[in-house]
């Protein structure tokens, strides 16, 4: 556990200090939100205006696009088992170099994917919170050019994976093309072909049971499957062609740090940047079930994901509805007081880093029909929030100026 016992109380000091809250309102506010000084905020190195969605158009770009409509069709994993919510592993490749990494795929299927032209893919991966009754799965996507490819891949990845002895093959009910093995019945893994696409499963029961384990591939494949054809196979070259900034909803996302000295920014470059579909975002919460309901309660249509991510609802009451959901403190979590001038903000402590962006404090701005979450990872030798609250002070000025 980290950061228990941080005393609110001293956050609470910290915040009071940072800046004083005018009167003026300012910012059009819509009915129910508070009125705001926009010129008092405290928005430090941040950008408190909004700011084009530029980035390097670049092959990688086209790739990681492509791999984002693809994650809008990955298959939850407590679609397959509602036990299974923990946030492990998240990423996007764009190239068979990143399909490889510690969290990931191992360096033995790097050949594979390099000889058969890997094109871009994503991998997820979440477990259960029991450490005596483990379970996991693990999903991946991955494109190729040809359909032709994408067989030789799967054949080539379950030859690699049968390289290790002492593994036997397990059918699946079904699927009678889904090359899967296991060494123990506990855990498995399964490649199948289907149309330019090769699906990975691999999943982890508590105890070795090979019927069991093959009913959660099954499962996971019977979802899977028809999401995949739901998917427009567009041609790479033909992917820049639908607008990269869909309505100017990455405009309204907080950018990255101006001032990367003090490498402020909780997570890694950009690679996570994008104009994403609900759908896709929600395998970045913490709890895509409920996070689900609260997206379709509050009719959120559409997500940019930048130096803060801003999810596009129905309407005002709708963005406070969801803004709850999203703040809705776990067990250890803590809550923290508003930035100074931004009442209508809710802030968290959480009680780990998050996997995905490696941040522990969050903040949830409301304007309009839109909610915006803005991140901070706490040093643990310090209990100042100022960062935090700089990032939530520059995001209000950026929905509220972007009106």
């Amino acid at each position: 556990m980290r950061f228990r016992g941080l005393s609110t109380t001293l956050i609470a000091v910290t915040a009071a200090t940072c800046v004083g809250c005018a009167s003026t309102i300012a910012g059009n506010p819509s009915p129910g939100l508070t009125p705001v000084d926009i010129e008092s905020l405290a928005t430090g190195v941040f950008t408190p205006e909004p700011t084009a969605y530029d980035p390097d158009y670049s092959i990688p770009l086209i790739r990681r696009l492509d791999a984002y409509r693809i994650l809008a069709k990955l298959v939850h994993s407590y679609e397959v088992d509602p036990e299974i919510d923990e946030l492990g592993t998240i990423e996007v490749f764009e190239s068979p170099g990143v399909m490889i990494q510690e969290d990931t795929f191992p360096p033995k299927y790097e050949r594979a994917s390099v000889d058969n032209r890997l094109l871009s893919g994503v991998y997820v991966s979440r477990i259960n919170d029991s450490l005596r009754s483990r379970k996991k799965l693990i999903i991946s996507v991955l494109r190729f050019p040809t359909e032709e490819l994408s067989r030789k891949a799967a054949v080539d990845f379950d030859q690699i994976t049968n390289d290790e002895p002492g593994r036997h093959v397990i059918p699946i009910d079904g699927y009678p093309t889904a090359l899967t093995s296991s060494a123990d019945d506990i855990t498995a893994i399964s490649f199948i072909a289907h149309g330019p696409y090769v699906i990975m499963v691999n999943a982890g029961i508590p105890q070795p049971d090979q019927a069991a384990l093959a009913e959660v591939l099954r499962k996971t494949l019977s979802l899977q499957i028809p999401r995949i054809d739901e998917l427009e196979i567009i041609p790479l070259d033909e992917i820049l062609d639908s607008p990269i900034d869909p309505d100017g909803i990455l405009r309204r996302a907080l950018p990255p740090a101006s001032d990367y000295k003090d490498y402020s920014d909780p997570f890694k470059g950009d690679r996570d940047f994008g104009a994403l579909a609900p759908s896709a975002q929600l395998h970045f919460e913490r709890n895509p079930a409920a996070a689900k309901q609260a997206f379709d309660e509050a009719g959120v249509d559409l997500v940019a994901r930048r130096g803060g991510v801003v999810y596009r609802t129905r309407d005002l009451e709708a963005s406070f509805a969801l803004q709850s959901a999203l703040m809705k403190a776990e067990q250890n979590d803590e809550e923290l007081p508003p930035p100074p001038g931004l009442p209508d903000v809710r802030c968290l402590l959480l009680e780990e880093l998050d996997p995905a962006r490696s941040y522990n404090t969050t903040c949830a701005v409301v304007f309009g029909r839109y909610v915006a979450v803005v991140y901070w990872a706490l040093p643990y030798y310090s209990r100042s929030t100022a960062n935090l609250y700089e990032r939530a002070a520059a995001q209000y000025a950026i929905l509220a100026r972007s009106e």
